[in-house]
């Protein structure tokens, strides 16, 4: 069996060689094992109860709208896991690249900073 190059061997019978992880073929290996199965997203969604977009999202290798990088990397793994693709796999292909992007965002004061809270004005409302 000749394996191409920048591919894994497949580790048994019928199983697939993997390319050679990285962010960039993680989407498009996870949606090519999904169509294999004869899956939709919606299928994915119900059996992972992972949200259509954060799918499609994991697919498009858009990991900005997720919380933190580990939501992005589970939901990834939850996803491998149900299409039959190795989770250390995917873990490798992500764990780098998208804990350095969640690294480089902005972050932002969830009011934990120990600083003394402004006093904000209630609205009272009348009752009728």
């Amino acid at each position: 069996m000749e394996i191409q190059a920048g591919l894994f061997p497949a580790s048994g019978p019928g199983m697939l060689a993997m390319p050679t992880p990285s962010m960039a073929v993680a989407g498009p290996t996870l949606r090519t094992a999904r169509e294999r199965m004869g899956m939709t997203l919606q299928d994915v969604a119900g059996e992972t109860r992972i949200a259509v977009r954060h799918l499609t999202a994991i697919e498009e290798g858009r990991f900005d709208g997720f919380a933190a990088s580990v939501y992005a990397i589970g939901f990834a793994r939850n996803y491998a896991r149900m299409v039959g693709i190795s989770n250390e796999w995917i873990t490798d292909c992500l764990r780098d690249e998208v804990t350095a992007r969640f690294d480089a965002r902005e972050r932002f004061d969830l009011g934990w900073s120990g600083q003394p809270a402004r006093r904000v004005h209630a609205v009272r409302f009348k009752r009728r």
